[in-house]
């Protein structure tokens, strides 16, 4: 059957990144996520013989005028689009531009659509909605569509009956052995569009495990993949990075996984992987972790294999606010992990969210305090969004937090929960003096500074911070925040995103 696989555009023009539970707005002049849910479907469609293509409209600056061109020429059979909470109200008015274009049948991925099918189904001209893990739930739905089968038939996926009903088929069950996954189809992306900055390298997405075990009460990620850890083998994880080398020459990978270190067998068993095949002086690869789960031995082994970055969802300096937000762990874990991590030679990304529950300006300003000390390379500050059918989205509506329920305002740089002891307003602030504290340091700029090579590497950081801070951090209020030696914060995109 023929398949196009759709990263819409916005009607707003702002570009978005949509890949599983991380989705913001582009906030870096050079850096544009891989949605690597889109290539690993297209993977698994073609290796049932279906024509597909992908249009990724963020990466390759398409508008809905170029998609719906596109759509008229390719003539699809089945268009898939990939959807996020932020981008969903312009994503459903999207798709109901291209509806009248074709019969083909449209469907949509996404934590978004997998937490409220109903309600994209009943707003938009979608036929149907693929629930969590997409890979397998496509093949089957694009197979049983070419063979004029019922929808009845496809485990995972939302629909509307023939008198109107949405019908929500069982939950197909998740994929217990990732090795039987397809590579990504990268041959169907413009790898050269997907670049990480300052380094201007392509680079790409490596799914490593699926599933996280733990209750953090702002996540989705428990929703789309599950609780359980599911890992590929590391032979396999290897194989597919040494493809990438050999056929796309892309050298530079994110491990992509709810924590890659979750399993430290199975990091060593990457590490030595990656070095059995000497691989180790020709890529670079960066990966999240939790705090909890490293030590200087597992440290060691992936800075011998190439890793250069690791990014910690930190969160909160302040016991208290860990414990309110079930992360499981500590502060302290957190000060360890860092300053392990810096000391095999891994540059650090944190990740901070103000405003959840239990937040003052006092725990504000004593993380604020907290993250300097840590000094990570970088640091990321968020703001606690409610996303649906999370803890903190019925905490929020049982009293009365929620502020909006306009969700092209749930973005991670906007606030949109008013504690009793936390007002929008100084979450605002908050956000922004942590990131004027923490980046305008003389110790920090300094550093960064001693980093730079060249004139060309000045010019192209100071344009990428600029471009960071007009979308990521001042974008949202009227205050505008100087780029005065703030020239590297949107490097912190070369890592994971929370």
């Amino acid at each position: 059957m023929k398949t196009l696989i759709v990263n819409p555009p916005t009607c707003t023009g702002m570009k978005y990144i949509r890949e599983g539970r991380c989705e913001q707005r582009l906030n870096s002049f050079q850096y544009v996520m891989v949605p690597i849910s889109l290539p690993m479907i297209a993977g698994a469609l073609e290796s049932k013989n279906h024509e597909v293509k992908i249009l990724d409209c963020i990466a390759n600056d398409m508008d809905v005028a170029g998609l719906k061109k596109a759509i008229v020429e390719f003539s699809p059979s089945f268009v898939l689009f990939n959807m996020s909470t932020a981008t969903s109200s312009s994503d459903i008015e999207v798709i109901n531009l291209m509806r009248p274009l074709t019969e083909a049948h449209f469907t949509v991925i996404g934590n978004h659509a997998t937490s409220l099918p109903e309600e994209v189904l009943q707003d938009s001209g979608l036929d149907s909605v693929i629930r969590r893990e997409p890979e397998l739930t496509a093949q089957h739905l694009v197979d049983v569509l070419e063979k004029g089968g019922g929808l009845g038939e496809v485990l995972g996926i939302s629909f509307k009956g023939k008198d109107g009903a949405i019908v929500h088929n069982e939950d197909r069950p998740f994929n217990e052995n990732l090795d039987d996954l397809p590579f990504a189809a990268r041959h169907l992306l413009d790898n050269a569009r997907y670049t990480l900055p300052v380094i201007n390298e392509p680079y790409t997405l490596i799914i490593t495990s699926r599933g996280c075990p733990y209750s953090c009460i702002y996540c989705t990620a428990y929703q789309y993949y599950g609780k359980k850890l599911r890992l590929r083998s590391a032979e396999n994880v290897v194989d597919e990075m040494q493809e990438c080398l050999e056929k796309h020459g892309i050298r530079n990978f994110t491990m992509w996984s709810d924590t890659f270190n979750q399993n430290k067998k199975f990091v060593m068993e990457v590490c030595a992987e990656i070095k059995k095949r000497g691989m180790e002086k020709n890529i670079h690869w960066m990966a999240n972790s939790r705090v909890d789960h490293v030590d200087a031995e597992v440290l060691k082994e992936m800075r011998s294999s190439g890793c250069i970055g690791v990014s910690y969802g930190v969160e909160s300096g302040v016991d208290e606010i860990l414990k309110n937000m079930k992360k499981g762990a500590t502060a302290e874990q957190a000060r360890v992990a860092v300053k392990l991590t810096k000391e095999a030679g891994i540059e650090v990304l944190t990740h901070i969210i103000f405003g959840l529950p239990g937040d003052t300006p006092e725990t504000i300003n004593q993380t604020i305090e907290y993250v300097k000390e840590l000094d990570p390379d970088y640091a990321q500050f968020y703001c606690a969004i409610p996303f649906p059918k999370t803890e903190l989205e019925a905490m929020g509506k049982k009293n009365g937090w929620i502020t909006t329920e306009d969700y092209a305002k749930y973005e991670l740089n906007q606030p949109i929960l008013n504690l009793p002891t936390l007002s929008l307003e100084q979450l605002q602030e908050a956000r922004k003096k942590a990131y004027r504290e923490f980046y305008l340091r003389p110790s920090y700029i300094l550093k960064r500074l001693k980093k730079i090579k060249s004139f060309k590497d000045l010019a192209t950081n100071f344009r990428q911070a600029r471009d960071f801070i007009s979308s990521w951090i001042s974008e949202s209020s009227t205050e505008k925040t100087s780029i005065s030696g703030a020239s590297q914060v949107s490097a912190a995109q070369t890592f994971p995103t929370h």
